[in-house]
């Protein structure tokens, strides 16, 4: 099937969710690397959806641009991640994407 876009807005169900996902990964307990884009863009492909970008701000959401089948294997990615009960998720799918990082000859 072809693959569609979707943006997302993700709102965090708690403040204790909020401020777990916005703690930066050296500040954790325990603390993590903090990955770079590249790695960032290899963990973001699921077996259902990919992510591909991500706005996060220090607001009580944060927006994300996924690609994906259908709606279903979004909210199937992000339990397989176990985000669903971190955030709730509005998806918009989006019947035109352009965009100057691609820098392609597409119509």
């Amino acid at each position: 099937m072809t693959q569609k876009h979707f943006i997302c807005t993700h709102t965090f169900t708690s403040d204790q969710s909020r401020q777990l996902f916005l703690t930066p990964p050296e500040n954790r307990n325990p603390p993590i690397d903090r990955l770079n884009e590249k790695e960032w863009a290899k963990a973001s492909k699921g077996d259902h959806a990919t992510c591909l970008q991500t706005w996060v701000g220090n607001d009580d959401f944060f927006f994300c641009h996924w690609i994906a089948e259908n709606e279903d294997q979004i909210y199937n990615q992000l339990a397989a991640w176990h985000l669903n009960d971190m955030v709730n998720t509005l998806i918009h799918p989006m019947h035109r994407f352009m965009s100057a990082y691609r820098n392609s000859d597409e119509i």
